[in-house]
């Protein structure tokens, strides 16, 4: 019994029900396999059914159209198709030289991370400048060992005079080599209120001299005591105050500190006598500059000048006296230590001892 397919068109006809189909599939060809069996009996040859190839001479084969080869691009080859175009960086995908943003990408966050970034920048620089600092230090504190390998022996350099003059420096003078950092600014400000007072004395000096060419033998004895001033106060200042905070400094001693204190303070009182100017005292200050005025005017001008160089002294020392104080005290300084080095000094004396001794 046939069963038919329910779902079946009624118009379609099955193409394997041709006459000419059935015909063909009906015929077969014997092939030969041409395999023994090298350890048994020969076998027949089998015969196998082929169905021949079926041709339709009405029909022609089209080829479907092949895509040029493309040459350039990237990705081509053989019927490959042409490469679509990109609008990113001006090139097509697969372009021989594709061109891209040099700008570097941006860098996005929220001002949060933005001001922790600043942060941590601020703290490297930070780092970076005090790490130069100490680089700063220690090429000074090489140099300084340096000196001290050249300038063991401490040769005198002071005061600088040419080779040709009959005398010679009297005392090695090196500040940036003695003083240590922290108390050369207070050793340089005290040396150049030194020079500035030596200024003073030439220009009173200057104007007493001045004065005897003008007025006569009505000025000698002022003249010859501006003189004696100049020759005699000049080294004295240098030894006396400025010498002996040099050394308080360089060998941290409380006894040359208060040596320091009370020959300063001396000069002080001396720059303040200057600045009054009493008649016949042989420094030109504000009385004697006044009396000089009603006979030259210019020298009186002169006087006036010095009056104020007297007056400004003063002030410098007062200030470098106060500065100096405040380094004492934070050093450590103190009278008990002054006292106990003084003791130290006169025991190592042999002829103090001696005295001592013969004096109980």
């Amino acid at each position: 019994m046939d069963e038919e397919n329910p779902f079946a068109d009624p118009g379609q006809v099955n193409p394997f029900m041709d006459p000419s189909v059935m015909q063909v599939s009906a015929q077969s060809t014997t092939v030969v396999a041409g395999l023994d069996d090298p350890f048994g009996a020969p076998s027949e040859p089998a015969t196998v059914s082929v169905a021949p190839v079926i041709t339709q001479p009405s029909a022609q084969i089209t080829q479907p159209a092949v895509a040029p080869v493309s040459s350039t691009g990237y990705g081509a080859g053989y019927g490959a198709p042409a490469p679509p175009t990109s609008s990113y960086g001006g090139a097509g995908y697969g372009s021989g030289a594709a061109s891209f943003n040099s700008q570097p990408p941006k860098q996005y966050g929220n001002e949060e991370t933005m001001h922790k970034q600043k942060l941590v920048e601020n703290e490297f620089r930070k780092r970076e400048e005090d790490l130069e600092r100490r680089e700063r230090q220690l090429r000074d504190e090489q140099k300084r060992l340096e000196e001290a390998r050249v300038y063991g022996d401490r040769v005198p350099n002071f005061p600088p005079l040419p080779k040709f003059f009959p005398c010679t420096p009297c005392v090695y003078h090196n500040i940036d080599f003695d003083i240590a950092p922290e108390h050369q600014l207070n050793v340089k400000r005290c040396f150049y209120h030194w020079q500035f007072t030596v200024i003073c004395y030439l220009l009173n000096f200057i104007v007493c001299f001045g004065m005897i060419c003008a007025l006569g033998t009505k000025a000698g004895s002022a003249f010859g005591l501006s003189l004696l001033y100049a020759g005699l106060f000049i080294p004295l200042s240098f030894l006396t105050w400025y010498r002996m905070l040099y050394n308080a400094v360089r060998t941290d001693s409380s006894l040359r500190y208060m040596l320091f204190f009370f020959f300063y303070g001396w000069h002080i009182l001396v720059m303040g006598i200057g600045a009054l100017g009493i008649g016949g005292g042989g420094v030109a200050g504000w009385i004697t500059a006044f009396k000089t005025m009603e006979d030259n005017k210019a020298l009186g001008v002169l006087g006036i000048l010095v009056s104020l160089a007297w007056c400004a002294n003063c002030l410098i020392a007062v200030y470098l006296i106060m500065q100096i104080h405040k380094t004492y005290r934070t050093t450590g300084q103190s009278m008990e230590k002054a006292s106990g080095e003084f003791a130290a000094s006169a025991g190592s004396n042999r002829n103090v001892a001696q005295a001592v001794l013969r004096s109980l």
